[in-house]
């Protein structure tokens, strides 16, 4: 794939798994570190990056955006509503029909049956089976509703701990899940962040007997991919926030990402994980202009970043005195 391929909108589908950013029911784990409401405004910043970097992406301009959310209930589905119209978004609930579809967030309601609302529940291979099928169907519909010569038919799952987000990736994954090919980016915790599912992945055969939540569920995941004759390429580590310790250590990740005298800091354009220059240097100047800004200002706010007379830091007495 060449840089002048990955300058056209690549079409297919990108489907954001997340669950509302409700104080004491969002991101309990890092209440320690910020409090229920701060964890609750951190996952609503985080989100909110990846939702605008994701329609603000020229390479995205054809690319159906699927919002699974959770609770799939009216109460959720308002909740989502508001944080997409505070960031100046249109929304859709799933089912209406738009004339501009792809300038739109389709809003799915996550799968329920499950014995808590948790993404990280057992049942989460179902609820990500139900949300492929339904948005292959959605795919058909717009394809068929705007005649389009773009049939990419790839679907892209990702979800709303790492708000890093690696556009090039997701960009590559759509186009090489054009074909008999997926595409994961492994998390620094041993899941993944990024999964783009080609065509002729059968829905109810590769999310099953994945072990979720786990140190190895990237690897169940790419040998259920095998099993199912689907070749595979891996992206790059993708960094998970879910610990009060990776709150920290995005906090440091997005100081030295803004201090342009520690490009060092910076992931290698060599690293194996990453894309040669010819495929993603171009996207990734792209993402690097406006990274994280609702996270980065969020992490100012709650007081984890800090502003003194030597420059931007971390906020260590705020981060002791949690501990």
């Amino acid at each position: 794939i060449s840089s002048s391929t990955m300058s056209a909108s690549v079409g297919g589908a990108v489907c954001v798994f997340a669950k509302c950013p409700i104080p004491g029911r969002s991101k309990t784990r890092i209440a320690p570190l910020l409090g229920e409401d701060g964890a609750a405004s951190l996952a609503t910043a985080m989100l909110s990056d990846i939702l605008v970097s994701l329609t603000t992406c020229a390479h995205l301009k054809e690319t159906l955006k699927v919002l699974v959310y959770a609770p799939g209930s009216s109460e959720g589905e308002e909740h989502m509503k508001s944080i997409l119209h505070s960031l100046h978004l249109s929304a859709i609930s799933c089912g209406e029909e738009s004339s501009r579809i792809f300038d739109e967030w389709v809003l799915l309601p996550m799968a329920s049956g499950a014995s808590k609302e948790d993404l990280t529940s057992s049942s989460l291979g179902s609820k990500l089976e139900d949300a492929l099928d339904k948005t292959r169907s959605l795919l058909a519909k717009v394809h068929k509703m705007t005649a389009t010569q773009q049939s990419n038919e790839a679907v892209v799952f990702l979800g709303m701990d790492a708000p890093e987000l690696p556009l090039e990736e997701i960009v590559y994954g759509l186009q090489t899940s054009s074909g008999n090919k997926a595409h994961l980016c492994p998390a620094d915790d041993g899941g993944y962040g990024m999964l783009s599912v080609p065509r002729n992945a059968p829905s109810s055969q590769i999310f099953h007997g994945i072990r979720w939540s786990n140190n190895s569920t990237a690897v169940s995941q790419l040998k259920s991919l095998s099993d199912c004759c689907i070749d595979i390429s891996i992206g790059k580590m993708m960094n998970d926030v879910d610990e009060p310790n990776d709150v920290i250590r995005l906090a440091k990740r997005l100081i030295c990402s803004r201090d342009s005298n520690q490009d060092d800091n910076r992931q290698s354009k060599d690293d194996v994980l990453s894309l040669s220059s010819s495929i993603g240097s171009a996207i990734r100047d792209a993402e690097t202009a406006n990274a994280c800004q609702y996270t980065w200002k969020a992490l100012f706010d709650l007081n984890v970043i800090t502003e003194t007379s030597d420059g931007i830091c971390l906020n260590n007495s705020r981060i002791a005195s949690a501990r």
